[in-house]
């Protein structure tokens, strides 16, 4: 189960990676927004994540359209040596 979570927690982060800075925020944002009502200071160890909420937000962030088609690299500005120009 653990390595199954593992594997699942890799993907995710996969295509979180893809995702702009302003999606990113956006994701965060939701999934706060997600845990709020639940948590009380004695209740934080018994809180469940809703992963099938969590999928939806990710599908949602996933079907954004893109407004920059440059890699991150591009738009920082890396150059070859992995510095900035």
């Amino acid at each position: 189960m653990e390595t199954n979570l593992n594997s699942k927690l890799g993907e995710l982060k996969l295509l979180i990676q893809q995702l702009s800075a302003s999606d990113r925020w956006v994701l965060l944002k939701w999934l706060v927004e997600l845990l709020q009502p639940g948590i009380q200071s004695h209740q934080k160890e018994d809180t469940k994540i809703d992963f099938s909420a969590v999928h939806q937000i990710c599908n949602e962030i996933r079907s954004l359209p893109v407004l920059d088609n440059r890699s991150p690299e591009e738009i920082i500005g890396y150059n070859d040596f992995g510095g900035l120009d």
